[in-house]
């Protein structure tokens, strides 16, 4: 529990700090974006992402709250799936050119879910710190549309994960 206050805490103090700059709405890039894809977690297990985001690049620094949300695909299994969330405060670098921008983030967040056990119907609840990491290569065919892929990895002490999401954006991109 101790963790999670220290966490709270720290991502408090970062979102104060992204909050306190300065929005230049003619020259900055702002835009939300939603996707879906694919995870895979070190317990072997896979499935299905759901990804939205709100961006802000300003002087170059992207600023980005990511939300992520994991459901294990099961065909011809019965029993339980094991679901996952994470939430993250990011930031970081990258390119932007008139058509396609590379960024590269990190931060810190929270992750948790509910993992299978032993048995098919038992569950562990689980909230831990996370560092969320990402690629985002994005295209931007009009001024307030773009679309592009986003490569991920989320390392936590309880079930690290990567994935891939494939998400459209809104907003001003150019």
């Amino acid at each position: 529990m101790q963790q999670f206050y220290f966490l709270s805490l720290g991502l408090f103090i970062y979102s104060i700090t992204v909050s306190g700059q300065i929005i230049d709405y003619k020259n900055d890039k702002y835009w939300i974006d939603a996707g879906l894809g694919m995870f895979y977690t070190t317990g072997q297990t896979d499935g299905f992402s759901g990804s939205f985001s709100a961006n802000l690049i300003s002087d170059n620094t992207l600023y980005k709250i990511r939300f992520l949300y994991h459901t294990e695909f099961h065909m011809f299994e019965y029993g339980p799936t094991e679901k996952f969330f994470s939430v993250g405060l990011m930031s970081g670098r990258g390119l932007s050119g008139e058509y396609v921008q590379i960024h590269f983030s990190g931060g810190l967040g929270i992750t948790g879910g509910k993992n299978r056990v032993s048995g098919p119907f038992e569950r562990d609840y689980f909230i831990t710190p996370s560092i969320p990491l990402e690629i985002d290569m994005i295209i931007k065919p009009l001024k307030y549309l773009g679309a592009g892929v986003n490569l991920w990895g989320d390392l936590n002490f309880k079930r690290p994960m990567s994935g891939m999401v494939l998400k459209l954006g809104i907003g001003k991109f150019r």
